[in-house]
């Protein structure tokens, strides 16, 4: 899938963990909105993976096994957001075509189950959201099998998160 990436979900052992674990924690994500298009991009409706949280003073780390992404923790200490994004080259600039560029934009918002290191659980959302850069012209990947119905776009997941591994 072209677009996957950012908070890119794979095994979660071979990525360094900053400041305190927390654990390993096995999510489970079910779709609650879509303006992408059914089955857009792969996306299911339901989907599960592991991710390994460690935190620093206010700053969580989402660990997904290839990359550490820094999330910031509200005052509150269990309040969390954590954003990235990636541009993808879905087809090359040619001949009087501008080529299509896609920016894909993660925002993970949630809530710990505590505010301290003893982090049992968390919940929260994870929205994607799809643009076609500036210049692009993706006419010819919009709509098309695999694709997006429409650019821009986004899906959002609720996630539910339980710890599953001890620090």
């Amino acid at each position: 899938m072209p677009l996957a990436g950012c908070l890119n979900f794979r095994k979660v052992d071979d990525a360094k963990a900053p400041g305190d674990m927390l654990g390993v924690y096995e999510v489970d994500g079910e779709l609650s909105e879509s303006s992408c298009g059914s089955g857009a991009l792969g996306a299911t409706d339901s989907w599960s993976f592991q991710v390994k949280l460690s935190r620093f003073e206010n700053d969580l780390y989402w660990l997904n096994g290839k990359e550490t992404i820094v999330g910031d923790i509200a005052s509150d200490g269990r309040s969390f957001s954590i954003t990235s994004k990636v541009e993808v080259q879905i087809s090359e600039a040619g001949r009087g075509a501008a080529g299509c560029r896609v920016v894909r934009q993660d925002q993970a918002k949630g809530r710990l189950s505590d505010a301290g290191s003893d982090v049992e659980s968390f919940e929260g959302t994870l929205t994607f959201a799809y643009e076609a850069m500036t210049g692009s012209d993706c006419d010819d990947w919009v709509g098309t099998a695999g694709a997006v119905d429409t650019l821009p776009c986004e899906m959002s997941y609720s996630l539910q998160a339980e710890r599953s591994a001890e620090k």
